[in-house]
């Protein structure tokens, strides 16, 4: 009889994992919530999916996923379950009370990398920055909570999210995403060390039901329950000026200062990153527009549009003009070495003027040797950070798709005929205040 028995939990055991997408070994544990920090801040690059070999020489099976934001949350969490052998579940987006989990069973008769490739595509089918609210909970600020694994969530308005690689020791979060996903978009993610605008990320809702904010995974016995009854869950973020947002978290994550020229070099490399990015999303938009020359509907239009990606641009240029005006109040701008104060002046010439005024004065910026992240925008066409500045806070740049490279990039004011007769949604334009 034991011997039946046996042979019984033997055959249901093979069936069940012929049927799985991978089978379990393991549970999720405070051990392995922090074997999944430590693999996060080491091994989710922005080379994760575009390297063809591992440093060990092994092929690399993600090798050619194609992610957007919501995709990359998703598949930091799915790759270390799977290579870990723990549970990964999520939320049902499409039937309420339900959850999905590496238990389907789907793609049998195939190769156990290729079920769970297949199985991150189906992820990115369902899930969204819609579903992730159902799969994370907000946290309380401190490092133990705000950690490599966890991610930032911005409210629907802007729909967007971003995975924390680590939290910089000066407080700053390290940020590895993507956006939209094109042809020409490649295969690689983008990072940034830098804050992402609160007044953008919480948008339209700053409370907890706006979902914005920092927040991390819910355990499998937390799903389809009401948020507060996640173990860990915190509504401290929502109870901080909005103003002062950004400072009190970051204080509350910091463990060292950084000097000027640490901040300066940071929030100049986060600037240069948006205007890199801009590049490749601006050209996905030509080709498709020089392949297909009517005009667009809203679905193509706001793929190729970018309002929300000139915004993000925009907020880090801000954010550097105003940590430059706020140094120079606090200690004149003395412990800024000469190289980066050049580089500072080249990109805000009347820094000690509003921003308007600035706009008015600027001229256009060549490139010389105070130039910082020098770009080749359209093919043999170069711009720094202060000529991107220039025509940004000039209003010269276009998010709309109808139009040219040439106005898409500033070079002349549009709108083009065509994005005059065609229609378009979500305009975007600087708001200088200050």
């Amino acid at each position: 009889m034991v011997r039946f028995l046996v042979i019984i939990f033997l055959m249901l055991f093979s069936l069940t994992s012929q049927a799985a997408v991978w089978v379990e070994s393991n549970q999720w544990s405070p051990a392995f919530e922090a074997r999944f920090s430590e693999w996060v801040r080491t091994e989710w690059r922005t080379d994760f999916f575009s390297r063809k070999l591992l440093s060990n020489g092994q092929k690399n099976p993600y090798h050619g996923l194609r992610v957007d934001c919501a995709d990359t949350v998703y598949s930091m969490r799915l790759i270390f379950a799977y290579e870990n052998r723990l549970p990964f579940v999520i939320q049902d987006p499409t039937a309420s009370g339900r959850t999905i989990s590496n238990k389907m069973s789907r793609w049998d008769g195939q190769s156990e990398i290729q079920k769970v490739r297949n199985f991150l595509y189906f992820i990115y089918e369902v899930g969204s920055t819609r579903s992730l609210p159902n799969d994370t909970y907000p946290v309380a600020v401190s490092r133990d909570n705000i950690r490599s694994g966890a991610l930032i969530l911005t409210t629907k308005t802007n729909h967007h999210s971003w995975t924390v690689k680590e939290i910089l020791p000066i407080g700053v979060p390290y940020l590895v995403y993507n956006s939209v996903v094109g042809a020409h978009s490649g295969l690689g993610l983008k990072e940034r060390q830098s804050w992402p605008n609160p007044a953008w990320v919480f948008e339209g809702d700053f409370s907890v039901g706006g979902n914005g904010g920092f927040r991390y995974w819910r355990p499998a016995a937390s799903l389809n329950r009401p948020v507060w009854e996640v173990p860990g869950y915190s509504d401290e973020q929502y109870r901080i000026p909005l103003s002062k947002w950004v400072r009190y978290v970051q204080s509350r994550l910091a463990v060292r200062t950084e000097t000027d020229d640490q901040m300066f070099t940071r929030l100049m490399k986060a600037a240069c990153a948006e205007l890199n990015d801009r590049v490749g999303a601006v050209t996905e938009a030509l080709v498709y527009l020089n392949k297909n020359p009517r005009c667009m509907k809203y679905v193509d239009y706001d793929n190729y549009s970018t309002p929300s990606r000139d915004q993000r641009a925009y907020d880090e240029l801000i954010g550097l003009r105003r940590a430059y005006r706020e140094t120079l109040q606090i200690n004149g701008g003395n412990q800024i070495s000469p190289a980066i104060l050049a580089q500072l002046n080249k990109i805000f010439p009347a820094i000690t003027q509003s921003a308007k005024s600035e706009v008015a004065i600027m001229q256009p910026q060549s490139i010389t040797a105070a130039s910082v992240c020098e770009t080749e925008y359209l093919p043999g066409k170069l711009m720094d950070l202060a000529e991107w500045k220039r025509r940004m806070f000039a209003g010269l740049i276009s998010n709309n798709p109808h139009d040219p490279g040439s106005i898409r990039w500033g070079e002349i004011r549009g709108p083009s005929q065509r994005a005059r007769s065609c229609e378009s949604w979500d305009h975007w334009a600087p708001d200088l205040k200050d």
